[in-house]
């Protein structure tokens, strides 16, 4: 979360942090226990929920 925070300059809302955890809940269950290909997954899941906000709005 410090790394997106940093990147896209803003905190996560409520809503947002509980998505991302049950999203790395399931990557975890997946197999995926590497902390860096964690960290990656997370910022791609984060990316991804920026990008469909930014549709919405247009």
């Amino acid at each position: 979360m410090q790394i997106y925070r940093r990147m896209a300059r803003r905190d996560l809302d409520q809503g947002t942090r509980r998505a991302l955890a049950r999203h790395m809940r399931g990557v975890a269950e997946q197999g995926v226990h590497d902390p860096g290909r964690l960290t990656v997954c997370g910022l791609s899941y984060l990316r991804q929920l920026d990008r469909q906000r930014d549709r919405e709005r247009s």
